[in-house]
């Protein structure tokens, strides 16, 4: 799940970010029900987001699929940005090679 909105916290932080206001909503699924067991969904703007949407398919998934496949750690997931998934990983020997 993607929030596409991330705000800087005041610089005494130093340079620590925390979710902000929800400008859109993307989700990818892992399901056999898709064609190759993953799926992406574009649920609109924070502001006026839809209950039901379709798969993204074409040229609106390709660049979800090409960086959620060249870019995540484990699968098509981005657990190296959550530091308890990335340690079951990790444990579990799940990880991609350069991880």
């Amino acid at each position: 799940m993607n929030s596409e909105n991330l705000t800087p916290i005041q610089p005494q932080t130093k340079g620590e970010r925390f979710q902000g206001e929800l400008l859109k909503l993307e989700v990818e699924v892992k399901d056999s029900r898709f064609s190759d067991g993953w799926a992406f969904f574009g649920f609109g703007l924070g502001s006026a987001l839809k209950d039901v949407v379709a798969p993204l398919s074409g040229s609106a998934a390709a660049s979800c699929v090409q960086c959620h496949t060249n870019q995540t750690a484990v699968e098509r997931t981005f657990v190296q940005f959550y530091p308890t998934l990335l340690k079951v990983a990790r444990d579990k020997g799940t990880l991609k090679p350069g991880f």
